[in-house]
């Protein structure tokens, strides 16, 4: 009977970090998430860690605001059903995430799990580059539509094999190991993507403990800053065209990235123009639509689960066109738009508690390793939460590998404990014979 359940919490698991990359509507992916909270939530013989219900309240906070704020404003049945499980997600997975990794009695599987899973949507985003290379006329955009725009398992499964700590961590003894790395970095590089490659740097820096504020993490975090500066510098200084080529059209959208989340200024009939401020644009109206309720209340507790931010205009975004969004490529005015400052201030909170894990003192060497992947987490939504809504992209599973950490971190913590006590009585015991 344990052989089964250990089975079957793997196969879960593995379902659900390859479901969301690889199964592109959101309906069957909520589908899913709601079956698998069924059988976690309602173990009722299972209790979860105070540190665990701590980290997650403030993410339940924006839930109940939302869903609050929600009864003041009309929305659409199936809107608020979406909105829901939008904000529900985050809470789901992390507590998912934390039960299926202690329930498994190999804890190594949740690294081989992300890097077997990121090995094989390597390969298929490698052979959909070079098949779209082969046909198409090259264009960035295009290329990234086609093939793909970034991996979340490829991010940490690069962690894993490149970075010194992630090597203690978590030790590969796979046969081809070699090409798995070959085949993640060019997969990496095929994806031409800036958030792709800051997260790997900001989780890269974060696992050897370099985001820590200490002399050498503040060291290492000013030669980033002072790297970005002088690459943006350069940036600035030469004249890159709109749709170019090769690295010029890349080099272009790392150019604007800036303009992107804060320029709201466009002329909505040019459409370069508009996909040049898009995450701005859709950012101010937002925020406009919050200061236009009833005593300011949109503005303290947004405007509920299933809220549509008015766009002014019929967007291009499908072929009928569309006016009013759900959700924003900005995840703090997508949390201000459904749950108002409260809510934001709720999320920044939840951050801060995840990033100061890495101040958490411990013996374990595997679970101070694990606290600063965890604080690397925290920075990492920090940033991918102003480019593509972070842990509220309906596609984002980072709450399971979250889950999963805290489990195994605890776990380490108490084998470490469990090895402690058997030495020292070990010792006691040859000091009796002695």
């Amino acid at each position: 009977m344990v052989i089964k359940r250990d089975l079957l919490y793997k196969i879960l698991l593995a379902t659900l970090f390859i479901a969301p990359p690889l199964i592109f509507s959101i309906e069957v992916n909520i589908a899913l998430l709601s079956m698998v909270s069924v059988v976690v939530l309602f173990n009722l013989k299972y209790k979860y860690s105070k540190e665990l219900i701590k980290l997650i309240f403030p993410l339940v906070l924006i839930l109940i605001i939302a869903v609050f704020s929600s009864f003041f404003f009309s929305s659409k049945l199936f809107d608020i059903i979406k909105d829901f499980f939008f904000l529900a997600k985050p809470i789901l997975y992390i507590l998912i995430g934390y039960f299926l990794v202690k329930g498994i009695s190999n804890k190594k599987f949740l690294f081989d799990i992300i890097v077997y899973s990121a090995f094989i949507f390597a390969l298929i985003h490698i052979y959909l580059t070079i098949y779209y290379l082969n046909n198409y006329e090259f264009d960035v955009n295009q290329l990234r539509n086609y093939a793909g725009r970034s991996n979340a398992l490829e991010i940490f499964a690069l962690v894993l094999l490149f970075s010194k700590k992630g090597k203690e961590l978590y030790q590969f003894t796979g046969k081809y190991k070699k090409l798995f790395k070959t085949i993640l970095a060019v997969s990496f590089l095929c994806y031409l993507s800036r958030t792709v490659t800051v997260s790997v740097i900001i989780l890269i820096l974060s696992i050897n403990g370099y985001l820590a504020i200490t002399r050498k993490g503040i060291l290492y975090m000013f030669g980033f800053i002072i790297s970005v500066i002088l690459f943006y510098s350069y940036l600035f200084s030469v004249d890159l065209e709109r749709g170019a080529p090769g690295i010029e059209g890349f080099l272009y959208k790392l150019k604007i990235a800036p303009a992107e989340i804060f320029d709201y200024e466009i002329n909505v009939e040019d459409h370069s123009d508009l996909w040049d401020h898009w995450r701005a644009y859709e950012a101010k109206k937002a925020i406009e639509q919050l200061n236009d309720t009833p005593l300011l209340m949109g503005l303290f507790v947004g405007k509920g689960v299933g809220s549509l931010v008015d766009l002014e205009f019929v967007s291009p975004l499908t072929e009928e066109g569309i006016q009013y969004i759900t959700t924003l490529h900005n995840g703090y005015s997508y949390i201000s738009f459904k749950s108002g400052v409260i809510g934001l201030l709720a999320f920044l909170f939840f951050l801060l508690m995840l990033y100061m894990q890495v101040y958490t003192k411990g013996k374990s060497k595997n679970a101070i390793i694990i606290n600063n992947l965890l604080s690397g987490i925290a920075v990492y939504y920090m940033f991918t939460t102003l480019i593509v809504t972070g842990l509220y992209n309906p596609r984002d599973f980072g709450g399971l590998i979250v889950g999963g950490l805290l489990s195994l971190k605890f776990f380490y913590k108490l084998d470490n404990q469990r090895k402690n006590v058997l030495n020292k009585s070990h010792n006691q015991h040859q000091n009796n014979n002695a």
